[in-house]
Order: structure tokens, then sequence, then C-alpha cells
């Protein structure tokens, strides 16, 4: 039976009686626990920048869009917008003459111009 060494821990650490394996596994878990805290602070980092990154573009989306908001209620009272709207919906101006363009092809020159042949 090994002689039991009296005192407290660290006199036993001392007394060089604690075996190297022990000191190894002790060093070992340490370290272990050393890299998985700097590799979880790591991807923790990441996380963070990665959301600031996305809360960024919506903040500027969200800035985009009160401008765009603003643009429109600075015109909103014009006489101008009134009208436009108005013409969005169906609303015309008296005497006024609504043309359809059912041709849009022709509207666009897509379709060559007829020839003289091809004239009457």
């Amino acid at each position: 039976m090994p002689e039991r060494i009296p005192g407290t821990m660290t006199e036993r650490l001392l007394s060089r009686r604690v075996r190297p394996l022990v000191l190894l596994c002790a060093l070992f878990v340490v370290i272990a626990l050393g890299i998985m805290l700097i590799n979880h602070v790591r991807q923790s980092t990441q996380d963070v920048q990665e959301n600031v990154t996305d809360l960024r573009i919506e903040r500027d989306q969200a800035l985009r869009e009160q401008q765009s908001t603003e643009n429109e209620l600075a015109s909103v009272d014009t006489d101008d917008y009134v009208i436009a709207r108005a013409r969005e919906i169906g609303y015309m101006m008296p005497n006024e003459t609504l043309f359809v363009i059912t041709n849009t092809d022709a509207l666009y020159g897509e379709t060559p111009a007829p020839t003289p042949e091809e004239t009457p």
C-alpha cells in the first residue's frame, strides 16, 4: 500500500510524488479546453459579424424606403401628382380623347415599315 502524503494538494504536487502522466493529462485537458473556447469565440464573432451585415442591409433598405416615402409625401399636395394618380386608375380630363394602342410592336418600331410594293 502506498504511503499517504500528509498536507494539502500543493504540498503533494511539490513533493514530486505526482505521476508525470497525471500532469500530462491535466495539461492536455487545459489545452483542449482552451482550443475549444477559442473556436467558440471565433464562431460567435463570425455570427455577430453576419448579423451586423444583415442589419446594415435592412437599415439601408429601410432608409431607401423612407426616402421614397418622403419624396412621395412631398409631391402628394401638387396638382400634377393628383392628376397622375387619377389617370392611373382610368380618369380623364374633360375634352380629352383616350387612345388605346392594341399593337404595341408598331408603337416601338419592332415591325418593319411597309415597302412601296406592299402599299396599294
